[in-house]
């Protein structure tokens, strides 16, 4: 008698582009040398024999009796067990059965008898069944025992933590994608970019997750620092961390950085809040950077008047700012000492805004974040990047760390 052999079912070809399986094709039978001597009971051996002829023949309705007649024989061994499920893995897919495929597939999958890459296959299949009958815990179950059985197939846990997402479970989702790309690192294999997307997106809606938003959109923009990703992580933590203008100016001057500024909204919103800070030259800056890159057009009004508004107190700041720098070094007063080194800082002048930002360190009411944030970013733009690390370092709690941490990712990036 033939008996198909181990490894007669192939892989089913699962892709996610627009979704997360496509329908199921065909499991094709291999055609290959049956094993030597399977030690079948003769009910069962006669019964398989039969099943087979009748379903080379297409008559399912015989190969399904015969089946039945060998699930009925008595002292069944494990080995027949194993042998009439994979007859009748093939005679389903003839038949186009597939409850009876996902019975057959279980029970081979179960199987002691099954060789490691075909319960692989086979798990895979039972995950994409479940998935197409709209089961999501049937696809879950599925899909961590074939992440159980190779904890290195990235791409396993990938789709798992699709399946995740869809189940309203972010957090797993999130952990399995976690899974995936440490795997993958550790392989010393290129992580693929919509993981690490993924990963973040798992996290966009969820404000417990906001550590897990860090985390990913960190790894995404250091792995893949292009303009539009950092927009992109820029927006989606502007959005979260709902700073106030002084942490908003931090993360315009890192998104300016980053070439990451698009469009009129960004570089006028920018401006106007540099503007209102009473950081003209800063104001001004931008307005002229929009209006290189093209994205603000001085035909329309309200861009006229910023600029007009803007451009005449540049001259009168500037002329001002040694005798307040006097002042403040005489008085002491923290709140002049800061404000000047926004100014140097506005202006490009990154030496003096370091020498004063140090200065207002320690004092009384002082914001040693905000401080520390800005003479990283001083220090950056001077080409200091050992320098800038140690002072984005020292930047600690809540959103405020994260800016840093995101400055800290472009710093590392630029000088790489």
């Amino acid at each position: 008698m033939t008996i198909v052999s181990r490894a007669a079912v192939a892989a089913l070809a699962l892709g996610l582009a627009g979704g997360l399986v496509a329908a199921p094709a065909a499991l094709a039978a291999k055609k290959e040398a049956a094993p030597t001597g399977p030690k079948l009971s003769k009910p069962v051996a006669v019964a398989l024999s039969a099943a087979q002829t009748a379903s080379a023949a297409k008559d399912f309705v015989t190969a399904k009796a015969k089946l039945a007649e060998a699930e009925l024989a008595p002292k069944r061994t494990d080995e027949d067990n194993h042998w009439i499920n994979m007859i009748k893995i093939n005679v389903a897919q003839g038949a186009q059965d597939m409850v009876m495929l996902a019975q057959a597939l279980e029970g081979a999958a179960a199987s002691a008898m099954t060789a490691p890459a075909d319960k692989a296959r086979f798990t895979k299949v039972l995950r994409s069944l479940a998935y197409q009958a709209n089961d999501l815990p049937g696809a879950i179950k599925w899909g961590e025992q074939l992440v159980a059985l190779n904890p290195a197939d990235g791409q396993a846990a990938v789709e798992l933590a699709q399946i995740y997402n869809q189940a309203k479970q972010p957090a797993k989702g999130f952990a399995m994608l976690k899974q995936a790309i440490d795997t993958q690192k550790a392989s010393g294999q290129p992580v693929p970019e919509a993981w690490y997307k993924s990963a973040t997106a798992e996290t966009v809606n969820n404000p417990a997750m906001g550590k897990e938003f860090g985390a990913s959109a960190l790894a995404w923009v250091a792995a893949y620092p292009t303009p539009e990703n950092w927009r992109t992580v820029l927006e989606l933590f502007q959005e979260r961390a709902k700073f106030d203008d002084q942490g908003n100016l931090d993360l315009f001057r890192l998104k300016l950085a980053a070439s990451a500024l698009k469009g009129e909204r960004d570089y006028v919103e920018y401006a106007e809040t540099a503007n209102l800070r009473g950081l003209p030259g800063e104001a001004k800056q931008v307005l002229d950077a929009g209006l290189a890159a093209t994205a603000i057009d001085l035909k329309k009004p309200y861009i006229r008047d910023l600029k007009a508004i803007v451009e005449p107190k540049v001259a009168r700041d500037k002329a001002s700012l040694v005798a307040l720098e006097k002042e403040a070094r005489t008085t002491g007063n923290p709140k002049l000492i800061v404000g000047l080194a926004d100014a140097h800082l506005g202006y490009g002048n990154a030496a003096k805004a370091i020498e004063l930002y140090t200065l207002a360190l320690g004092k009384t009411g002082v914001d040693a974040a905000a401080v520390n944030t800005r003479i990283g970013i001083a220090k950056a733009r001077s080409g200091d990047a050992a320098g800038a690390k140690v002072a984005l370092e020292l930047v600690t709690g809540g959103n405020r760390q994260l800016l840093a941490q995101f400055w800290l990712a472009w710093v590392m990036s630029k000088a790489s």
